[in-house]
């Protein structure tokens, strides 16, 4: 019963976002998202006072998916929606350089599941802008709850992203919520991160520092008309089963850039694990068929690793190989991973309230008999402000 009354609440906020977006003809207008940003700000201050800004902040993520394939040599079909996303948190500024923020996981399901209530926190830190310090023109410190992001598809947040999930291979290595220090400084237009991670891990808080440590970092920059970010995580204590990292250590490099009328995004990932070597690359172009609201993007992704099981991770939950375990198939497994993405995405008010559509082929090859491969039918809402 809870199930389908939640159900039945996303779909009226679907059917409010479409109605309310079509009602604003005019672009100049002030629209319903536009009023539930400035809703969101509690409170704006200035600089003498001892709280500069106080802020809420939410999205709503809904999803549906059909898939159909073959695994081991057994065919299957099955079909379930998920409330892939629903997340709600506050951000506080105060002392003319210090914040705070938690955000709240408040999804409890998964797929054919859209329970609702608290779950974990998504990220909870605080952190300390130093302004010009340290030879970099801005610098920021904090400690915390992170989303920790390896790949360019991980940089991207979910709010964002083109394709209804993001590629096995970036799963394989996002998604992860580690607690430590983290650094950030900007210089000249490169921006540097530089992180220390308990590898300790823990689903609602903050973890504590009983096992091994994790170095992380990052720099983003402007070159060969786009941007480049390169990416490095080393966990020294990945062999411990209670790590939240399963990998020794981790690095990626991610291009993109604008040719005229299309996007192009392009990532290479390689890893250690405790089986052996891991890699893979993502092509993901992009553009749009009507200026700002319809845009096709396609995406390639190809995953390889020494293991059977490695790839891929992450994604498993949900798409073909979650279908193949609801309908009680084992789910193939495989040291090649391939594949293929096509979809569609309308712009209600830009990013703030949108639809998706895709569809995604999936091929795992290797191990004799225990290939997997389908198709999987997407389609999705979502929301934030």
């Amino acid at each position: 019963m809870q199930s389908n009354k939640w159900k039945t609440v996303l779909v009226l906020i679907l059917g409010i976002s479409l109605t309310t977006s079509l009602a604003t003809a005019d672009e100049g207008n002030s629209t319903w998202i536009d009023s539930l940003k400035e809703f969101g700000k509690l409170y704006t201050g200035d600089d003498d006072s001892a709280v500069q800004e106080v802020k809420l902040f939410g999205r709503a993520h809904y999803q549906w998916n059909y898939s159909d394939g073959s695994s081991a040599g057994e065919s299957f079909d099955g079909n379930g929606d998920e409330l892939r996303r629903l997340r709600a948190g506050a951000s506080v500024e105060f002392l003319n350089g210090i914040s705070a923020l938690g955000r709240l996981n408040l999804e409890k399901g998964g797929h054919r599941n859209t329970s609702l209530g608290y779950s974990s926190f998504d990220e909870l830190f605080i952190n300390y802008s130093m302004g010009s310090a340290l030879g970099f023109d801005s610098t920021n410190i904090g400690y915390g709850r992170y989303k920790v992001a390896v790949g360019g598809e991980e940089h991207e947040s979910s709010k964002r992203i083109k394709t209804i999930e993001r590629s096995n291979i970036n799963n394989r290595f996002g998604s992860i919520r580690p607690t430590g220090f983290l650094f950030q400084g900007e210089k000249n237009g490169t921006t540097y991160s530089a992180g220390l991670f308990s590898t300790e891990r823990d689903r609602e808080t903050w973890a504590k520092w009983r096992g091994g440590t994790a170095f992380y970092g990052s720099v983003e920059f402007e070159a060969l008309d786009g941007s480049i970010i390169l990416d490095f995580l080393h966990a020294n204590d990945s062999s411990n089963d209670q790590s939240i990292f399963d990998y020794k250590w981790v690095t990626s490099a991610t291009y993109s850039r604008s040719f005229e009328k299309i996007d192009f995004f392009a990532n290479a990932t390689y890893s250690e694990t405790q089986d052996g070597s891991l890699y893979g690359f993502v092509l993901m172009p992009s553009m749009f068929l009507v200026d700002d609201k319809v845009e096709l993007v396609g995406r390639y992704q190809y995953g390889h690793s020494a293991a059977d099981t490695a790839v891929p991770k992450s994604s498993s939950s949900r798409g073909l190989r979650r279908v193949a375990r609801n309908e009680d198939v084992d789910t193939g497994s495989g040291d090649g991973n391939h594949t293929f993405y096509l979809g569609l995405n309308y712009f209600l008010q830009g990013h703030n309230s949108k639809f998706m559509t895709g569809v995604e082929y999936e091929d795992i090859s290797g191990s004799v008999g225990r290939d997997l491969s389908g198709y999987t039918l997407w389609t999705a809402y979502r929301f934030y402000f």
